[in-house]
């Protein structure tokens, strides 16, 4: 149903499973023209055990990752990037590794706010105050505005912990989903949250993400977007029946949807 993938984690995050060929041999079964390796970024200086891997394994992932884009190229195209939070005291870190070719691409997933002395000081899957929404707005729109990243990986992460679409998240959303246009950032259709399954809220079941009225409006705009299997094991490229419900809900919202990334440029 769609053919390449840019949001696909390795065990090193601590919370997948698998062998790196193991989704390479996967997506070429899938049939994929595309396969990006996005684990969550290590960083120097940062520990966050089973949510990213320590930065001792840094090395390991790129050349594992280089060395299956070699032996494979003739089969399907790989790409080496990052999944990474919009951490200001690492922007200089996001800017060596593109300026130097270290990495091909970072993707955007606003999981949790850090400030200057390296703390998180908020994790936005359990937002609990007006100003912690906004806040995710404002992280978001200065890493979108950095030019460093590729994909807005589950745009409306905001939503895991908000029963109701307010006003106050269909503001957010809009400036969102405005400057991703500006930016040419296409926002996720995230598959994982569709794996999940429906969550129980106060009052409704649904979706943790992709959120209807985010997407409605994301279809309204005419938005671009693609769809990303953040696959943490190699079969979650290629369950066919969360994929169809994917697409369907692409088609729901009739949604922008684009095939495969043209601005990634193996290094």
């Amino acid at each position: 149903m769609f053919t390449a993938n840019y949001h696909t984690h390795t065990k090193r995050c601590g919370h997948a499973t698998g062998e790196d060929e193991e989704y390479v041999q996967e997506a070429i079964g899938q049939g994929f023209s595309d396969l990006g390796f996005s684990d969550h970024i290590m960083l120097p200086g940062f520990v966050e055990p089973y949510v990213r891997g320590d930065f001792s394994l840094f090395e390991d992932y790129c050349s594992s990752i280089r060395d299956l884009s070699d032996r494979y190229s003739e089969q399907i195209q790989i790409y080496l990037g990052f999944e990474a939070e919009a951490f200001r005291p690492y922007f200089p870190f996001y800017k060596e590794l593109i300026g130097n070719g270290v990495i091909d691409y970072l993707i955007l997933g606003n999981h949790s706010a850090m400030d200057d002395s390296h703390e998180l000081i908020c994790k936005f899957g359990n937002i609990t105050s007006v100003s912690q929404l906004y806040l995710y707005r404002d992280l978001a729109l200065e890493a979108i505005q950095s030019g460093m990243f590729q994909i807005f990986a589950h745009p409306d992460y905001f939503m895991m912990s908000i029963e109701n679409f307010d006003s106050d998240c269909k503001k957010v959303s809009k400036s969102l989903i405005e400057a991703c246009m500006a930016y040419d950032v296409p926002l996720e259709i995230n598959l994982s949250g569709i794996r999940m399954g429906e969550k129980q809220f106060l009052s409704k079941r649904r979706l943790r993400y992709p959120t209807d009225e985010f997407f409605e409006l994301v279809g309204k705009y005419g938005a671009k977007c693609i769809f990303g299997a953040d696959a943490h094991k190699p079969d979650q490229l290629s369950m066919e029946s969360v994929n169809y419900l994917g697409v369907q809900f692409a088609k729901k919202h009739n949604l922008n949807v684009i095939d495969r990334l043209d601005t990634i440029r193996r290094h």
